[in-house]
C-alpha cells in the first residue's frame, strides 16, 4: 500500500475496524511507514482487504493524532 504527499519521516501504522484513531477500534500493528521524497509503502496482508477495514497512519509516536487514513 502506497502513501504519497506526506511529510518525510517514520510513522506508526495500525489496522482498525473503522477509520478512527481510537484504540477501541484496533486490530493489529502494521509495519512502520517510512516516507522519503513525499512517499512511502507498507505491506498489508491480502486477507485484510475487502473487509471494510482501515489503515491508520499516526502523526505522533504517542498515537495522539492521526496523519492520514486509508480504507482497504
Amino acid at each position: 500500500m502506497t502513501f504519497t504527499g506526506l511529510p518525510d519521516g517514520s510513522y506508526i501504522t495500525h489496522l482498525h475496524s473503522t477509520c478512527r484513531g481510537a484504540q477501541t477500534f484496533h486490530i493489529t500493528v502494521l509495519q512502520t511507514l517510512v516516507v522519503r521524497a513525499r512517499g512511502g509503502t507498507i505491506e498489508v496482508s491480502s486477507g485484510y482487504f475487502g473487509r471494510g477495514l482501515c489503515v491508520i497512519v499516526y502523526a505522533s509516536p504517542t498515537l495522539a493524532s492521526v496523519l492520514t487514513t486509508r480504507r482497504i
